[in-house]
Parts: C-alpha cells; sequence; structure tokens
C-alpha cells in the first residue's frame, strides 16, 4: 500500500467517522465554498512556492539552491500530508459532510454522497503531485497524460471502497428483519470487506488494462527470452502487457492478479525503450520473484488481518479510553474519537505493512538475480529506473521507514552482500517468517474478533 493510498483512506476514514454537531446553524454556501477553495489550494501554491518561486529568486546562489532544493524536492510526501492536515480541517472546522449531504440531498445513495466529500482532497494531491512532476522532470510531458494519469493513479486504491460503500446503500434497501440482524452483528459487514479486498487483488489485472492503455509485448525476441525466464522459474501467469505512458517515461514493472488464469505481467513501454533485453529480463524475474514467494496472497492476508484485529482494538483499548475522557471535551473536539483508529491504521501499515513490504522486494532482488545469474545488469536496471522515476539513489534510513522499497543503494548493498555469501542473506531465499507468522495468526485473530464481537 503506497503513501498516497494511506492518505486517501485515512481521510475516508475521517469522513466516515465525522459526527455533525447537533447545532449546525445556518447553511452558509459562499463562506464553505471559500474555506474549501483556501484549504484545497493552499497546499499547491506552497509547494509552488517552495520548489518553482524560491529556486528562482536565489538563482545567484546555485550551490545554496543546489544543495538545499535537490533534496526539498524528494519530499513530496510532507506536502501531501499537508493536504490531509487541510482538508481535515475544512471536514471538522467546515462541517463538510453537513453540505454534502444538502447539496446533493437528491441523490439517493447516502454513503457513495458522503464519499464526494473526498474530492477536495484528491484534489488537492494532484495539484501537488503536478508541482513536483514539473519541478522534477526535464523533459517536455503533456499535462493531459499527466493530469490523466495522477488521477487514475488516485482513483485505483479507491475502486474497493466505492464497491463497499455501494454494497452499504444497497444494505440500507433490504428488509427491516435483514437490517436488524446486520446491526445486531456487525462482524458481518466488516466481512463484507473481505471478498472485496480479495477481489481488488484477483481482478487488479483487468481493472489496469481497463484504466491504462496496454497492448500485447511485440517484440518477438525479447517475448522468446522471457517466456524462457518464465518457464525456467516455473511460475504461471496469462501474459506479459506493455503500459503506454507516453510523454511520462515511467519505467516499471509489476505483476497483478493472484490466480494463473488471469495473472500478468505489466512492463512499461519506457523499459522496452531506453532498457537492454538483459536488463528487462531481470526485472521481469524480479517480479517472478513475487510470485515464486507469494507476496500478493501475503498482503491479501495482511489487509484481512487488519481488519480481523480492528474491532480488537477498538472493543479492548479506544472504547476504554474514550470513556475515561469528559463528555464535554469530546463534544467540544470530536476528531478525538477518530485519533485511535487513525492511529492504529497509520501504525499497521507504514510501520508493519511497509516493513514486511522491504523484505519482500529484497527477496525478490535475490530471486532475480539467481534466476538470471545476470547481478551486473540488475544492478544496472536498478540505477535506471531510480534515473528515469526521479528516485534518490541513497535514503537516510530514517525516511525508507516510510517507504515500500529500499533505496537503491540498500538493495545494491544487499545484492553485493549475496553475492559475497553472506549468510544471513541465506534465510531470504525461503518464506520469510514473516509470513508464516500471518498464516498463524490469522485464524487466531479471527476467533478473538468474533469471541470479542459476540461478548460486547
Amino acid at each position: 500500500m503506497g503513501q498516497l493510498s494511506i492518505i486517501l483512506i485515512v481521510g475516508f476514514l475521517c469522513l466516515f467517522t465525522y459526527e455533525p454537531p447537533e447545532d449546525i446553524g445556518e447553511i452558509n454556501t459562499t463562506q464553505t465554498v471559500f474555506w474549501n477553495l483556501i484549504f484545497t489550494i493552499g497546499p499547491i501554491l506552497l509547494a509552488y512556492f517552495v520548489t518553482s518561486v524560491i529556486p528562482r529568486i536565489l538563482q545567484s546562489n546555485k550551490t545554496f539552491t543546489e544543495s538545499i532544493f535537490s533534496h526539498i524536492r524528494h519530499f513530496r510526501f510532507i506536502f501531501e500530508v499537508l493536504c490531509l492536515g487541510t482538508y481535515l480541517c475544512a471536514l471538522y472546522q467546515l462541517d463538510l459532510p453537513v453540505y454534502i449531504h444538502y447539496w446533493l440531498s437528491f441523490f439517493p445513495f447516502v454513503e457513495l454522497r458522503q464519499s464526494l466529500g473526498i474530492l477536495p482532497l484528491i484534489v488537492s494531491l494532484i495539484g501537488v503531485r503536478l508541482v513536483f512532476h514539473n519541478s522534477n522532470r526535464s523533459s517536455e510531458v503533456r499535462y493531459s497524460e499527466l493530469l490523466s494519469f495522477q488521477l487514475k493513479f488516485l482513483l485505483l486504491p479507491l475502486v474497493p471502497l466505492l464497491i463497499y460503500l455501494t454494497t452499504l446503500d444497497i444494505i440500507v434497501r433490504l428488509p427491516e428483519e435483514i437490517q436488524l440482524f446486520l446491526v445486531k452483528h456487525p462482524y458481518l459487514i466488516i466481512g463484507l470487506l473481505l471478498p472485496v479486498l480479495a477481489g481488488a487483488y484477483i481482478f487488479a489485472p483487468l481493472l489496469m488494462r481497463f484504466m491504462w492503455k496496454t497492448v500485447p509485448l511485440s517484440n518477438d525476441i525479447l517475448k522468446e527470452k522471457l517466456e524462457k525466464l518464465t518457464i525456467k522459474s516455473k511460475m504461471k501467469y496469462r501474459g506479459i502487457s506493455v503500459w503506454k505512458t507516453g510523454s511520462l517515461l515511467i519505467a516499471n514493472a509489476a505483476v497483478a492478479g493472484t490466480l494463473k488464469w488471469n495473472r500478468r505481467i505489466f512492463l512499461t513501454d519506457t523499459l522496452l525503450n531506453y532498457f537492454t533485453d538483459d536488463q528487462i529480463e531481470t526485472i521481469v524475474a524480479h517480479e517472478l520473484g513475487h510470485i515464486r514467494y507469494k507476496h500478493i496472497p501475503t498482503y491479501i492476508l495482511f489487509s484481512c488481518l487488519y481488519l480481523l484485529s480492528y474491532p480488537i482494538f477498538i472493543i479492548l483499548v479506544e472504547n476504554p479510553i474514550l470513556q475515561l475522557l469528559p463528555l464535554n471535551i469530546l463534544e467540544k473536539y470530536p476528531f478525538l474519537s477518530t485519533i485511535g483508529s487513525l492511529l492504529f491504521f497509520v501504525l499497521y501499515f507504514i510501520f508493519g505493512f511497509r516493513y514486511v513490504s522491504r523484505r519482500f522486494e529484497h527477496q525478490a532482488d535475490l530471486y532475480a538475480v539467481s534466476l538470471t545469474n545476470k547481478p551486473d545488469a540488475f544492478i544496472a536496471a536498478l540505477e535506471r529506473l531510480a534515473l528515469f522515476n526521479s528516485i534518490p539513489i541513497s535514503v537516510r534510513r530514517i525516511f525508507e521507514l516510510f517507504n515500500t522499497h529500499p533505496s537503491i543503494y540498500r538493495r545494491v548493498e544487499f545484492i553485493y552482500r549475496y553475492l559475497k555469501g553472506d549468510t544471513k542473506t541465506n534465510r531470504y531465499q525461503n518464506y520469510l517468517i514473516e509470513t508464516k507468522l500471518l498464516v498463524i495468526l490469522l485464524p487466531i485473530f479471527c476467533a478473538a474478533a468474533l469471541i470479542l464481537l459476540f461478548v460486547f
């Protein structure tokens, strides 16, 4: 789960845990629209000022500009968090959901109607990404393609949530007896997310091909090499698709789909145009490593474990703490009731999920090197990926904690350790302890969640 997905989901959690004040007062459309615009475009203007205006002012001092702002441009995440902060101000200070329901009362689906309240955050995030892309890239980019890409990239993690909200809107229209039964058994509502999450992973190839322009791989020589590679790896997949990125020059590869009959490997056209066949072969081998060690099913288990542990956290931790707070404090600061849930979500997916993800990347890297026996080509491919995608080669370890991938420097260092026979790297050639723990903990947490929900 990328940092953008986490920011969006945190915004969604706040939006749907928002409780309107008892006395909202008179609806002031002009004032609300004005301040929403300020909160939405504020981070965009600040990002533009930092990345474009200040460097122009300091052109006379090139050493200072290059040393400072070359690093600031990599901290897009700070501005994306700022987008979330200003959005929460609009949510709690302007009571945005109240106005959404007021203006769109004609729309019959309540949950989907409320989800439209996430639009200011989406606009703010897209604006910040456009500003940073413009400051980081020297090549000519068609902004229509850039805007389309960023919008689709933002919508991709929202599709499962929108499907879930649609399901809730359908439940409201079911007979009253069924609704009462679901209210008495809330774990069934949580359980609805499980097939939605699984479906998102299973049908990801179809969704990616629907949202982005893809074509079959037409390079027969490269195709034959990759087919021999997959036969050697004994990994099954349906096909290899080329993802057209146009003027964006995005160099990337991905494997999508958990089942053999719909699993696909995606390569961007930039890889085919600017990387050698050996480099592409090692990149595909890396993706095959994700299949070999069942990383995608493990991510599904990780998400399911969150859904099971969340009600346990609410019952045993959050609710007892909230009961200790005075009622007038909760009424005055309604966001306090969501802080615990947000912290649990952030800690789980940033420090837990991303730790596992970084170890999985090392595991796939070693698989690519051992399968192809082309370490030099793979190291060169990693360095070119960093160049095309404007990724810093080296990142301070404190910042690496927030990334799903280790830095290029650390990945290359890990490969060299493996080539030199470092015994500590040998455990990455088997299923990692994290995967085994998930398999063990899942039924335990499932049983604990069910017991607690029945008792409380």
